[in-house]
C-alpha cells in the first residue's frame, strides 16, 4: 500500500495536454470502429476484421499508458513514476506493455501478409519469398512467447529495487521521497534477466520488421508482374491499400521504436536534454498516442475508408463501395 509520500504533483500543463490527447484519441478510435463496422462493404470484411484488431491494439496501449500507468519520467534521474489509481501496481502495469507491443506487431504483420496473399492468390506460380515470410512469421510468434515469459520473470527486478536505487542515488544525487516507492522504478540493466529480456525483445522487433518488409516486397513485385491476372483498376486498389498500410506502419516505427531506443539506449543524451522540461513528456506521449495517429493516417490514405468517413459526416445512407465492379470485389480475399 502506497503512503502519502509516494504521490507527487504533476505539472498542470502536462495534465491538460495529456487529457486533451486522450480525449482526441478516443474520438478517433470511436469513429474508426464505427466506420469499419457499419460503413464498409461486405467484400471488405476479412481485411476490415484485421484492421479492427490492429486499431484495437492502439486503443489498448492508450488505456495502459494513458490511464493505468500514466508514466512520468523524472529527468535528470531516468526513473519512471506512475501517479494513478493503479500506481501501487506500476510494475505489473509495465509488464502489460510488452504484451501490447506484441499485439500491435502481430496485427500489423497479419495485415501485410494478408495483402500479400490477396495479390499472389491470382498468380499461377508461388514465390519462394512467400514461404520465407511464412517461416519468419512463425519465428516472430515464437520470439513473442519468449518475450512474454521473460516479462513475467523480470517482475522481481522491477518490484525490488531498493539496492539498485541506492546505486542510482549515488550516481544522480539525492532522490525525492516518492522515488523510493514502488510506483517509481528504473530499467534495471544490471540484472541479467532484464538484459536478456531487452535483447530478445529486440530480436522480436527485427523478426517482425523483416517479415512485414518481405511481405511488402513480394506484394509490390507481384503487382508489377505482367503475369498477374488483374485489371489495372484492381491493381491500383491493391497499391492504394498497400500504400495506406505502409504509411500507418511507418507511424508505428517512428512513434514506438525510435522513442524506445531513445529511452533505453540513449540515457546520457536524455539527461543532457533534461533542461527541456517537455522532452520526456513528449517521448511518452508519442508512444502512447501513436495508435490514434496511425489510424488517422490509414483512414486518410485508404480510398475506401476515406470515402466512408466522408459519407459518414455527410450523413448519407448506405455503405461505401469500392466501385461496383466485379473486378474491385476481387481486391480482397474474404
Amino acid at each position: 500500500m502506497l503512503n502519502e509520500t509516494c504521490y507527487f504533483e504533476e505539472p498542470f500543463d502536462f495534465m491538460i495536454i495529456h487529457y486533451i490527447a486522450l480525449t482526441l484519441s478516443i474520438i478517433v478510435y470511436a469513429i474508426g470502429f464505427f466506420v469499419l463496422i457499419f460503413k464498409t462493404p461486405k467484400h471488405f470484411s476479412k481485411y476490415r476484421n484485421l484492421l479492427m484488431a490492429h486499431i484495437f491494439s492502439g486503443f489498448l496501449l492508450d488505456i495502459v499508458m494513458g490511464v493505468l500507468w500514466k508514466v512520468t519520467i523524472v529527468l535528470p534521474v531516468p526513473v519512471m513514476c506512475s501517479n494513478t489509481f493503479a500506481s501501487e501496481y506500476a510494475p505489473n502495469v509495465f509488464q502489460l506493455l510488452p504484451a501490447c507491443f506484441a499485439y500491435t506487431g502481430a496485427s500489423a504483420i497479419s495485415l501485410f501478409v494478408h495483402r500479400m496473399e490477396a495479390v499472389i492468390v491470382h498468380r499461377s506460380e508461388q514465390s519462394t519469398l512467400r514461404k520465407v515470410t511464412k517461416y519468419l512469421k512463425y519465428a516472430f510468434y515464437m520470439s513473442i512467447v519468449f518475450v512474454l515469459i521473460l516479462t513475467i520473470l523480470i517482475y522481481p527486478d522491477l518490484k525490488n529495487q531498493r539496492d539498485y536505487k541506492i546505486q542510482m542515488e549515488k550516481r544522480f544525487g539525492t532522490f525525492k521521497p516518492y522515488m523510493w516507492c514502488d510506483n517509481c522504478f528504473f530499467m534495471n540493466f544490471s540484472s541479467k534477466i532484464f538484459y536478456v529480456f531487452f535483447i530478445v525483445a529486440g530480436i522480436a522487433v527485427v523478426l517482425g520488421g523483416t517479415t512485414g518488409g518481405i511481405a511488402f516486397h513480394v506484394t509490390v513485385e507481384a503487382l508489377k508482374s505482367v503475369s498477374l491476372r488483374l485489371t489495372a483498376k484492381t491493381k491500383a486498389t491493391h497499391r492504394n491499400y498497400l500504400m495506406s498500410l505502409s504509411l500507418a506502419a511507418g507511424v508505428h516505427v517512428v512513434c514506438i521504436v525510435l522513442p524506445l531506443l531513445g529511452v533505453l539506449s540513449a540515457i546520457n543524451v536524455m539527461i543532457s536534454l533534461s533542461n527541456f522540461r517537455y522532452f520526456p513528456f513528449i517521448l511518452t506521449l508519442i508512444i502512447q498516442e501513436h495508435g490514434a495517429a496511425s489510424t488517422v493516417i490509414m483512414f486518410m490514405t485508404n480510398n475506401l475508408l476515406r470515402g466512408a468517413v466522408k459519407k459518414l459526416f455527410k450523413c448519407e445512407n448506405g455503405t461505401v463501395t469500392a466501385d461496383n465492379s466485379t473486378a474491385n470485389r476481387s481486391t480482397v480475399v474474404v
